[in-house]
C-alpha cells in the first residue's frame, strides 16, 4: 500500500511541475486527491485533446464543486483504470469524456463508465463528441446505446482531423449520415472528409 502511495504522489509531483501557468499551478495547490488523481490520469491518455489541463482545471473542476460535473473513477488493484466525466448544467446534458487504461481495453468498463454517467445524467441521449480516429474504439458502445451520429467538424482539436457529433452535439449537421448508425463510421468519415476538402 505504502508504494502505492508512494508512486500516486510522485505522479502528482510531476503533473504539477508538466503545468507551467500560474493560475494551474495555484488550481493544482487547492485540487483535491481524487481530482489530481483523475487530471494524471486524464493527461496521459489525451494526445488528440491539446490543453486538456486547461479544460480539466478551469471547467470541470469548478464543474464538480458546484454540481455541474460527475468524475466517475473506475478502480482496479493497481489504481485508476478508467474515467468518465458528465456535465448537466441545466441547458446541456453532455459525455464530457471517457477514458480507459489501454491495458484494460476490452473488459466492459467503458460500456460501466457509459452507464454510470448516462444513470447520474439521467438521460439516455447527451451530447458528446469524439475524434474521428477514436471511434472504431467506442462504436459497439455507441450503437448498444443507439447514439446517433449528428454532425461533424474538422480542425476543432487536432488540425486535420474530424471530430464527430453525437445525439444533436452541435456541429456541421447537413454532414450526418443518412442511417445515423455509428456501423457506418467508415463512410460517414469519408464523406466529412470529402466535404472539409
Amino acid at each position: 500500500m505504502e508504494n502505492r502511495e508512494q508512486l500516486q504522489a510522485a505522479e502528482h509531483t510531476a503533473t504539477f511541475e508538466r503545468l507551467s501557468l500560474p493560475s494551474d499551478a495555484e488550481m493544482l495547490r487547492v485540487l483535491h486527491n481524487n481530482e489530481l488523481e483523475a487530471l494524471h490520469f486524464v493527461l496521459g491518455l489525451s494526445d488528440d485533446y491539446p490543453n486538456i489541463q486547461n479544460w480539466y482545471l478551469q471547467k470541470v473542476v469548478p464543474g464538480l464543486r458546484d454540481g455541474t460535473r460527475f468524475l466517475l473513477p473506475i478502480y482496479r488493484d493497481e489504481g485508476l483504470v478508467g474515467l468518465g466525466i458528465a456535465k448537466n448544467d441545466g441547458f446541456e446534458r453532455k459525455i464530457c469524456t471517457v477514458r480507459v487504461s489501454p491495458r484494460h481495453f476490452g473488459r466492459g468498463l467503458g460500456l460501466r463508465v457509459f452507464d454510470g454517467l448516462l444513470k447520474w445524467l439521467d438521460d439516455d441521449q447527451p451530447t458528446l463528441t469524439i475524434s474521428a480516429n477514436k471511434l472504431p474504439a467506442f462504436e459497439r458502445i455507441f450503437d448498444w446505446y443507439r447514439f446517433k451520429i449528428t454532425g461533424t467538424e474538422r480542425d476543432v482539436y487536432v488540425p486535420g482531423r474530424a471530430e464527430l457529433g453525437y445525439n444533436g452535439a452541435i456541429l456541421q449537421p447537413n454532414l450526418a449520415s443518412e442511417s445515423n448508425s455509428s456501423t457506418d463510421y467508415k463512410n460517414f468519415v469519408i464523406a466529412a472528409e470529402k466535404s472539409f476538402g
